[in-house]
């Protein structure tokens, strides 16, 4: 069987005998070929399949196949076009291969020769295919990173995502904004067998919703004013990959059940065709929502979140991981390609910060402290104010209580005395008994 089985051959042929026998001959080599006797005939069936090579007739009874060669450039189609002629001209020749014909074969033709040409054809038709998919997709992404953590709760969810890594279920990412949703996902695909494969992302919330339809499922030609041309969408940059959709409680309800329909059979239309697209992508998506909650207020479709949550993976927000603060400063700093480092001083003012906007404010201030810095060690005042005081003007936007905003002030004091009551206490002008009152049960142990 040809190395090239399954590729979709198209036979414009109106000699019903020489039609047979070149179905046949390919069939037998392992093509899949497809017979019209008429342009029109033709025509029909390129807006219902996709063909990679078109075997094509000059002389036709409703016109040329110079006429359908045509009509593959007009429409765009990723189909490469071998021309088949009794009349050995050389201005049809000419004229075929300007308007972009692959080859020109005369008859009487070997089916050795038709078959080596037809293998080269759809390997070219197969070569622009993937060329349109990487454009797009490079324009789409970003190069992943790695996940830097040594908390013990991110450490236990990469555990859990190197076995969702082996199957095939939807996961969903829950978190809040800038905890890293995207790289969990990324790595999920990194350990997985669709690693070879296309990772596409997109953003939900990012895109009018009058527009995400077209840009998920694509759109046909002429779908609506502006379409000149066959656009793939998203589900087929990303097949046999993986597709991350963040921000997916942003989703309108129309958007919600088209999208439903396609992570549960795989199938989607796109906008103004009429042919269905069949694909395998493993579908990852994130929120910063709790999709539950919208699913049971009515907000968010009950039966795609089941569809969606396979595995639930809930990132902890950065100021729960305290620990992990210092090390992803040092990374970024070192992205930033300079030689400072952090003072231990500037570490406590950044583990004390609460990060609202989690591990990409992080990033940002840590980058921006290292562009303004003139010396090699960065100190508290090469951070910004509001890191700087210990986030209290966040703190109180934030619309925490006075009980916590206390709370959280005698931990500051505390850890600037390095966990010790005593000296703590005298900071606070309280006495020992009352600071260890005020505490309760996040007390340290006596110093």
């Amino acid at each position: 069987m040809s190395a090239m089985a399954g590729v979709r051959v198209l036979v414009l042929e109106d000699d019903k005998a020489l039609s047979e026998i070149l179905c046949e001959e390919l069939q037998t080599r392992g093509f899949r070929p497809t017979p019209a006797e008429t342009v029109a005939e033709a025509k029909e069936h390129l807006r219902h399949f996709e063909f990679d090579v078109a075997l094509l007739d000059l002389m036709l009874p409703d016109g040329s196949g110079i006429d359908l060669l045509r009509h593959l450039g007009e429409e765009s189609l990723a189909t490469e076009a071998i021309v088949l002629t009794g009349y050995a001209q050389v201005s049809t020749a000419i004229e075929a291969m300007k308007l972009g014909a692959y080859d020109y074969l005369a008859k009487p033709v070997r089916m050795e020769e038709v078959e080596a040409l037809v293998m080269k054809a759809a390997e070219k038709a197969m070569l622009r295919r993937e060329n349109v998919s990487l454009r797009l997709r490079l324009e789409l992404q970003d190069a992943p990173a790695g996940i830097i953590t040594e908390d013990p709760a991110m450490r236990a969810l990469l555990q859990t995502l190197d076995k969702l890594a082996q199957s095939d279920l939807p996961v969903l990412v829950q978190g809040e904004s800038g905890t890293g949703k995207e790289l969990v996902a990324r790595a999920l695909h990194q350990r997985s067998d669709r690693a070879g494969q296309p990772f596409v992302a997109f953003n939900c919330a990012a895109v009018p919703d009058n527009l995400i339809e077209s840009e998920l499922f694509g759109y046909e030609k002429g779908a609506f004013t502006g379409a000149m041309a066959r656009k793939p969408g998203l589900f087929e940059l990303a097949d046999r990959g993986v597709l991350f959709l963040d921000e997916i409680g942003d989703l309108s309800p129309a958007v919600q059940a088209k999208l439903l329909r396609a992570v549960e059979v795989r199938e989607f239309f796109r906008v103004g065709g009429t042919r269905s697209v069949r694909l395998d992508v493993r579908v990852v998506s994130a929120t910063n929502k709790n999709l539950k909650e919208a699913s049971q207020a009515g907000s968010f479709r009950e039966d795609l979140y089941f569809r969606l949550n396979g595995m639930t993976l809930s990132l902890p927000p950065l100021r729960d991981r305290k620990g992990d603060i210092g090390l992803l400063a040092a990374h970024f700093l070192k992205k930033a390609g300079g030689k400072q480092q952090l003072s231990r001083e500037a570490v406590r003012k950044l583990e004390a910060y609460p990060w609202p906007g989690n591990i990409r404010e992080l990033q940002m201030v840590v980058r921006r402290a290292a562009v303004l810095a003139t010396r090699e060690t960065l100190e508290p005042d090469d951070l910004p104010l509001e890191v700087n005081d210990g986030g209290w003007k966040s703190a109180l936007r934030s619309g925490l209580t006075l009980a916590e905003l206390e709370k959280e002030y005698i931990k500051k004091v505390l850890e600037e005395n390095q966990g010790h009551r005593g000296r703590t206490a005298k900071a606070l002008g309280i006495d020992a008994k009352t600071l260890y009152n005020k505490l309760g049960p996040d007390r340290p142990r006596s110093k």
